[in-house]
C-alpha cells in the first residue's frame, strides 16, 4: 500500500509529528496514508536531504515525501525554496515538500495554551504535571527563539519541559481552528504542504517558488 513517509530531526517529533499527520490529513479532507516519522541527520544540508530522499525512493511504496525541521535561525521563506529545490533537482517518482518550523515545532503550541494550562499530561507511569493555570503568550507568536526554555519556566517547581516526554500529549492537544484562527505562519506553511502532497504530481515540491 502506497503511504507518506515524513523525515524529522529530534526524537520528540517522532510520536508529536505522527500524531499531528495523523489528525491534521483527514481535517484537510486528503487522502494520504502516513507511514511513521523516521529521524534523519543533516536535514539542514543538501547532502542529508539527497540521502534521505534516496532511502525514501528505495522503498518502493512511497507516494510522498515530507520533511519537516525546525530553523531558528534562518528564515523559512528563504531556506523552505531551497530545500524545494534541492528535492526537485532529485527527480523523485512523487510529490515533496519542506516545512521549516520557526523557530521550532514547539511554537505550534502557543496559540493552544489555553486548552494546555492545567492540563496534566500523560497516564499512568508516565502522568507528570503540564504548564501552570493561566500560562499565556505575549508577542508575536515567532518573535523569539527557545520556546522550549519559555515553556519549562511555565511548569510547576522543579519540573520542566521535556520533548520526549512532553511534546506528544500536548500535541495531541492541538486545536486546528486555533492554529488558524491566530495565522501562525508556519503551521500555514505546513497546511498548504500537505495540500500539495495529496494532489501534486511525481516530482513536484512544495514549495514551488
Amino acid at each position: 500500500m502506497a503511504k507518506g513517509y515524513v523525515l524529522v530531526e529530534g526524537h520528540g517529533e517522532v510520536g508529536a509529528v505522527g500524531n499531528l499527520l495523523a489528525r491534521l490529513t483527514p481535517d484537510l479532507r486528503i487522502s494520504l496514508t502516513w507511514a511513521p516519522p523516521i529521524r534523519w541527520k543533516n536535514l539542514h544540508l543538501a547532502s542529508g536531504v539527497e540521502k534521505g530522499a534516496s532511502y525514501i525512493r528505495a522503498k518502493g511504496d512511497a507516494n510522498a515525501l515530507l520533511i519537516l525541521r525546525d530553523e531558528d535561525d534562518q528564515c523559512p521563506a528563504e531556506r523552505g525554496p531551497e530545500i524545494s529545490a534541492w528535492l526537485r533537482s532529485l527527480d523523485l517518482p512523487f510529490p515533496a515538500a519542506a516545512v521549516l518550523f520557526h523557530p521550532e515545532f514547539e511554537v505550534l503550541f502557543l496559540p493552544c495554551l489555553e486548552r494546555m494550562a492545567g492540563t496534566t499530561l500523560g497516564s499512568g507511569a508516565t502522568e507528570r504535571p503540564g504548564l501552570r493555570e493561566g500560562t499565556r503568550w505575549e508577542g508575536p507568536w515567532d518573535g523569539k527563539r527557545g520556546v522550549k526554555e519559555w515553556l519549562s519556566r511555565h511548569y510547576p517547581p522543579n519540573r520542566s519541559y521535556k520533548p520526549t516526554l512532553d511534546q506528544l500529549p500536548l500535541t495531541r492537544l492541538l486545536d486546528f481552528s486555533l492554529l488558524r484562527a491566530a495565522d501562525l505562519a508556519c503551521y500555514g506553511t505546513l497546511e498548504r504542504a500537505l495540500l500539495h502532497l495529496g494532489k501534486s504530481a511525481a516530482g513536484s515540491t512544495y514549495p514551488n517558488t
